[in-house]
């Protein structure tokens, strides 16, 4: 690792993460009781990841953001490679969404709490009617206009190639009645890899595609979804790798 970003990674961004976190934490707390619709907790949320991706000496470049339009509801669907794909997609997704976030984050100490706290959507993966249970919430909240739902389709982390979409996604969208938007993140794998307690300085990027519209489909259409979902995702994926490489 070279001089300069050894400084960084080591020196430099452990204080500067530990105050992030602990003022994210801490804030998150304050406003909790005077937060029924969630939307402080959101504004938080993007402010401090903002601040700690620009701490860790990142570089972010974004394409595509203006396919989603707040305020209206949409089903977000992005590729999944690194625990820093949480502060990116905080930090730069337009309006008010919520995670589905796999049960054992809601563990996780600071970050578990905000997700609580922020009306995140808890999803045991092991267990089918439970994730049933967790895709009737997010339709609700859609339905009621609060916000749009992210979903990281391939169920888990992905290590070079995209993973087999879950149907999870398209099954949502198809019962809501809103638009998909396709989504790819590139570089957080590198600036945070599996198992690292610490964010690297690097490049990433966040492409979004045009929305998909889900108008007149049916549950019999999931499959054909799900398909539709994964082939843009790995085109935008390629296309976020491109845009990483240049930099």
């Amino acid at each position: 690792m070279p001089p300069g970003k050894w400084l960084r990674t080591y020196i430099i961004t452990p204080p500067f993460s530990a105050f992030c976190f602990a003022m994210f934490w801490l804030t998150g707390v304050l406003i909790h009781p005077f937060d029924r619709t969630r939307r402080m907790a959101h504004h938080v949320a993007r402010f401090w990841s903002h601040l700690l991706l620009r701490t860790a000496g990142i570089r972010i470049h974004t394409e595509g953001l203006d396919h989603i339009s707040p305020p209206a509801c949409y089903v977000l669907v992005s590729n999944h490679l690194s625990l820093a794909d949480t502060p990116l997609m905080c930090a730069y997704l337009p309006g008010l969404f919520r995670f589905m976030a796999k049960e054992s984050l809601m563990k996780v100490p600071l970050i578990g709490g905000h997700l609580r706290r922020g009306g995140h959507i808890s999803v045991a993966r092991d267990d089918a009617r439970s994730a049933v249970r967790s895709l009737a919430v997010a339709a609700k909240l859609i339905e009621a206009g609060e916000g749009s739902v992210l979903i990281f389709a391939e169920g888990g982390r992905s290590e070079g190639e995209i993973r087999a979409f879950k149907g999870g996604a398209a099954h949502l969208a198809i019962k809501s009645h809103v638009p998909v938007v396709p989504m790819a993140i590139a570089g957080t794998g590198e600036v945070m890899p599996k198992g690292a307690k610490l964010l690297r300085p690097g490049a990433i990027a966040l492409i979004a595609g045009e929305p998909v519209d889900t108008r007149g489909m049916t549950p019999a259409d999931r499959d054909s979804l799900t398909t539709v979902l994964q082939d843009r995702v790995a085109a935008l994926s390629q296309r976020a790798a491109t845009v990483i490489g240049r930099g």
